[in-house]
């Protein structure tokens, strides 16, 4: 019995070693390229023309030049009616080239919208859309106009397009963001993150209860709900790809939804990352970046989606998200924006 014990114990030891040891060959890299320090928590990031557009939490509302390093502005508040208000927290910027705007939003409140152009003068328009806003996304359209999509953690999916209205009070100009079409479609759920390929469709992801998708027939119309699926644990952040979505669950990892599943719901539903808390998946190419707050992030080969390969875990600081730029990759950490190049 004891040579039997010893023959048993020894594969056992070997599988358990094998396991416990990576794979070197299938694990990635990252290198660190530049550390732009925000001061406050970088908390997202938008990009034109080589300008990052950074909600530097509590420190505000910054651009950067990415190929330089040089902090070209930064605006900690604004003036409104002769006051000058202070931001409290940026949590969302977005940057609309064409109408030379920012939109600009604090935790739990409306969307401001700025003029930003070649002057350089950040100046207040107007507030738009829920006291609630978790997330929005925004596409510009032709006539000085501009469509919205946002997260409405009271009430669902809230929609909008504006159109720009000067009126004049004694011989005083006034712009505005005026609507010009919008309305709500509302939810069960508590809308956290949403996204827009800008053509036909809008998802949005709705903590407890999963994700929702929505069909749009042209930019400016009202969003129909076409299907939704519940998923485990809390639905943070949804990714539109062009063969399906990623869903970032928080503490239940991330999903993969087929284009086939989200149409049709016979396609697959890929269920990886599970040991992870995932806040936000930004995609290109065959490469998945799933933020994991204090632990950095994670990288994921999809080559084949159908089943996601880990690729390694970094630690490069807290991350909150990541974005694509060019072949590099900026991270929004709480010590500042980081430009990183994936070595795969």
């Amino acid at each position: 019995m004891i040579i039997i014990k010893k023959v048993i114990f020894i594969p056992i030891i070997l599988f358990f070693i094998g396991c416990i040891q990576p794979n070197e060959e299938s694990i990635w890299s990252v290198s660190e390229e530049a550390v732009f320090s925000t001061y406050g928590f970088c908390r997202n990031v938008s990009v034109s023309n080589d300008v990052a557009y950074v909600a530097a939490g509590q420190s505000g509302v910054q651009i950067w030049d990415l190929n330089s390093g040089e902090r070209l502005h930064e605006f900690f508040g604004y003036s409104q009616d002769g006051s000058y208000l202070e931001f409290d927290d940026i949590a969302l910027v977005q940057r609309d080239v064409e109408n030379e705007l920012i939109f600009v939003t604090e935790s739990n409140k409306k969307v401001k919208v700025f003029h930003f152009g070649d002057d350089s003068e950040f100046l207040y328009r107007n507030e738009i859309m829920s006291d609630n806003t978790k997330d929005f996304i925004s596409f510009y359209l032709p006539g000085n106009r501009f469509t919205m999509f946002v997260a409405d953690n009271d009430d669902g999916l809230k929609w909008g397009t504006y159109r720009s209205d000067t009126t004049n009070v004694f011989n005083l100009e006034i712009i505005n963001w005026m609507p010009s079409s919008g309305g709500e479609v509302a939810t069960d759920g508590k809308p956290l993150g949403i996204d827009s390929d800008g053509v036909s469709r809008v998802a949005m992801a709705v903590d407890q209860l999963g994700v929702e998708f929505y069909d749009i027939d042209t930019l400016g119309s009202e969003p129909v709900l076409s299907s939704k699926y519940d998923l485990d644990g809390n639905a943070e952040q949804v990714e539109l790809t062009d063969i399906g979505a990623f869903v970032s669950c928080d503490d239940f990892g991330a999903y993969f939804l087929t284009e086939n599943y989200i149409n049709s719901g016979q396609g697959s539903v890929i269920h990886f990352a599970e040991d992870l808390t995932v806040d936000h998946i930004s995609v290109k190419d065959n490469v998945a970046v799933l933020s994991i707050g204090p632990r950095g992030i994670a990288l994921y080969d999809i080559s084949d989606p159908l089943k996601p390969e880990s690729r390694g875990i970094f630690d490069v600081g807290y991350v909150y998200r990541s974005k694509f730029w060019n072949n590099k990759l900026l991270l929004c950490t709480r010590s500042g924006l980081r430009i990183v190049t994936i070595n795969s």
